[in-house]
């Protein structure tokens, strides 16, 4: 059956097509091909024709633990994150007749063999081309194409479309009523017009930039796009006219372009499967400030930038990381010199972000300041040489004159260390108020 074909079909027979023809052949391609798969089924219990009845990819790459329920109204199966606030409000309902818990492949992977295993699993099941440009998965298996085709309010709620390719599949005004989960798809080109809700696309491909081919990314056009769930290695989108409600992205590289949208509870976040890149969050960060700026969200730009600073921190003191290709090339001088400038440049960021986070933490600006007050105030209390030494309120009262540079001159100290403390803490008392007015100032504006 063609494309075409397959979304005439109803979401049901759709399904039942798919466990004939489809699924077995990915089923035998994952027993195969991951390993230690049919210990996880005998151990967590997990049968095969509920697997096929639910979709395979949630089982296998889920990152929670979930459970299997039964409502009391029918004899249907229906997965659940057990921890979901969804899944604690059918509990109290008394809706669940049972309730049975499983850990997902790759999560017990992890738990028994480690997280390397689970890295070559996760390579196995990204979604990758052959020579002929097809999406495939393991290695050989052609995704099931769907794409392709222009169609007019699709149902799409209740089709099982993990592991598909849906590549320059355009719904126009999609009508779903639950959870759409595209996991472990290819999804280059897909534009969704007339808004959609619950949509949730996990380790798949959005888009494709190369240079001899069109420029192919996911469109969201004309609508109210909400309870989207995106987690994905690099994403890229282009909205138009949209509202981006309940929009949770999380990724390694991700970038946007927005003509007349509105972003309503949007959350950009580095997927830190694996290890942290921070050089990579950085800019993921800078491109979701970039963002949030360009439609005035200046609270979640300033979090955004906050989070771009301290990871580029981070970044600079691992030099070796930051520029691998030029350490490489460089001989031991240069290396030392390149090393000097990071660890001076990552000293500058690391004042700056705890006297006031960037700019973002003022407060941190005044607590820094009550901190050299106290200090210092312990100091003239307990040096002998000082002439408040034993009391403690007009030690107080001195340090914070000297801070704020009122120096009344009631008081002066006579010895040179408490004299150069003295001074120091004045230079402080500007340094710090400086930043807490140029902090409190910022993000306390009004546009």
């Amino acid at each position: 059956m063609n494309a075409t074909e397959l979304w005439q079909l109803s979401p049901e027979q759709f399904n039942e097509w798919r466990r004939e023809n489809d699924y077995p052949l990915i089923w035998t391609l994952l027993v195969a091909s991951l390993p230690h798969f049919g210990d996880w089924m005998t151990e967590q219990k997990i049968e095969k024709s509920v697997i096929f009845q639910i979709g395979i990819a949630r089982f296998i790459s889920s990152r929670s633990v979930l459970s299997l329920c039964v409502y009391m109204s029918d004899d249907k199966i229906r997965l659940y994150e057990t921890a979901s606030s969804a899944l604690e409000s059918l509990r109290k309902s008394g809706l669940i007749r049972s309730e049975s818990r499983f850990e997902p492949y790759c999560m017990w992977l992890a738990g028994k063999y480690g997280k390397d295993e689970v890295k070559r699993v996760q390579s196995l099941l990204s979604v990758s081309e052959n020579n002929k440009g097809e999406a495939q998965v393991l290695g050989k298996h052609r995704l099931l194409n769907i794409g392709g085709v222009e169609l007019k309010s699709p149902i799409i709620s209740g089709r099982l479309l993990d592991f598909t390719c849906l590549d320059e599949l355009s719904l126009d005004g999609a009508v779903n009523n639950s959870k759409v989960y595209l996991w472990h798809c290819s999804a280059k080109g897909v534009r969704v017009n007339g808004g959609v809700i619950g949509l949730d696309l996990f380790d798949s491909l959005l888009w494709d930039h190369r240079a001899w081919a069109k420029k192919r990314e996911l469109a969201l056009e004309d609508g109210v796009f909400q309870e989207f769930t995106i987690e994905c290695e690099e994403i890229r989108f282009h909205s138009s006219r949209a509202v981006l409600k309940n929009f949770n992205v999380s990724a390694k590289n991700f970038d946007a372009t927005m003509e007349h949208t509105n972003l309503d509870k949007v959350q950009v976040v580095y997927n830190e499967n694996g290890r942290i890149d921070h050089n990579e969050a950085s800019k993921l960060y800078r491109n979701a400030k970039r963002l949030f700026s360009s439609v005035g969200d200046t609270v979640d730009a300033g979090e955004c930038y906050y989070k771009e600073k301290l990871h580029e921190m981070k970044s600079l003191a691992r030099p070796r990381e930051l520029f691998r290709e030029r350490w490489l090339r460089s001989g031991l001088m240069k290396k030392g010199w390149l090393s000097l400038l990071c660890y001076l440049k990552c000293a500058g960021k690391f004042v700056s972000f705890i006297t006031w986070g960037f700019g973002e933490r003022p407060i941190r600006s005044l607590l820094m300041s009550m901190g050299v007050i106290l200090l210092a105030t312990l100091t003239y209390f307990l040096a002998p040489e000082s002439v408040t030494h034993g009391h403690l309120g007009r030690s107080l009262y001195f340090s914070i004159v000297t801070f704020v540079t009122l120096g009344y001159g009631d008081i002066s100290q006579t010895s040179s260390p408490l004299q150069l403390l003295s001074a120091i803490e004045a230079f402080c008392g500007m340094f710090l108020t400086g930043l807490f007015l140029a902090g409190f100032a910022s993000k306390t504006k009004q546009y």
